[in-house]
């Protein structure tokens, strides 16, 4: 049976009263930021202390995921880098719907920041055997071949040349042939169309479904639950881990952990979207709710 917790609250006041390494993976959709010189819910992005808090509740050697806007990316990875963070890499959800804008560019693609929160052990293969953190699930997520996978690939590159002033003589170097994987391509880092259209299923996310959504739904920017999960399948390798996401708003990172038999805890100021959440998981999920023992002085709602 499926395991979440919606909880309706300042989430820094929620953060601290769960236990301090206990959540396998963050995967969050906050404010942007993009009404900066305003007084709205974007009117910055989470502040550092925000993160510290998150970083925190992680397990040592855990990721945790934050979209964010291209205009404001900087800030966003500078907060959570201040909160105590490893910036690890950026991911690039592309997106081709999005309508363009006037002396712009047509917006394309939002970035992902992928921040790790420290090891606590020496190696990371020692983090892995106590926490059950640390690493990233190559294998569950490559890319199907079109065909017969390649053969013959050099092995670190190939036949290379050496010019120079402090080379007498051109050096060729060559080295091992090895075969492709036989079960896929190694996943990107870009979600999105890229290299062909045949790929196109294997990447592209496209923005989420009035179906999806739910008529009843007043969340603004909802993510799809295929794109939650594909974050999720990759950062969590881990079976039936803790998925945190502490701007829950209308619960896709909840439904796409539940749906890969994870426990969820999702935290949202919004009691209306606390209430679209459990809706849309009871809908999509369908699974009871169970008490969760993370937590230390809070009931479930």
């Amino acid at each position: 049976l499926m395991k979440y917790q919606l909880l309706c609250g300042n989430n820094v006041d929620l953060l601290k009263s769960m236990k301090e390494n206990s959540v396998d993976l963050v995967v969050t959709d906050p404010p942007y930021g993009m009404d900066i010189a305003g007084v709205g819910w974007d009117k910055d992005v989470p502040p550092s202390e925000t993160w510290a808090e998150v970083l925190r509740v992680l397990k040592p050697g855990a990721w945790c995921l934050s979209f964010c806007s291209p205009e404001l990316y900087h800030r966003m990875a500078t907060k959570m880098e201040d909160g105590g963070f490893d910036i690890r890499d950026q991911l690039i959800w592309m997106i081709t719907t999005k309508m363009a804008k006037t002396h712009k560019l047509k917006p394309a693609h939002e970035p992902v920041a992928v921040a790790q929160k420290p090891i606590s052990e020496s190696t990371i293969k020692k983090n892995i055997e106590r926490w059950g953190t640390g690493t990233i699930n190559i294998d569950d997520n490559r890319i199907p071949w079109e065909g017969k996978p390649p053969t013959g690939w050099t092995s670190g590159g190939n036949q290379r040349r050496a010019f120079g002033s402090d080379v007498e003589k051109s050096v060729q170097q060559t080295t091992q042939k090895v075969d492709a994987n036989p079960d896929g391509r190694y996943p990107s880092n870009i979600i999105g169309m890229f290299e062909n259209v045949e790929h196109q299923k294997y990447f592209y996310a496209p923005r989420v479904t009035r179906k999806e959504r739910g008529e009843y739904n007043t969340h603004p920017t909802p993510k799809p639950i295929d794109l939650m999960r594909w974050l999720i399948n990759v950062y969590a390798p881990k079976p039936e881990s803790v998925v945190l996401d502490p701007f829950n708003g209308s619960g896709s990172t909840g439904i796409a952990a539940l749906k890969l038999k994870h426990e969820y805890i999702g935290m949202d100021l919004s009691q209306e979207y606390c209430d679209i959440s459990e809706k849309r998981i009871q809908e999509f999920v369908n699974e009871p709710l169970l008490d969760n023992e993370l937590f230390e002085g809070l009931t479930r709602k």
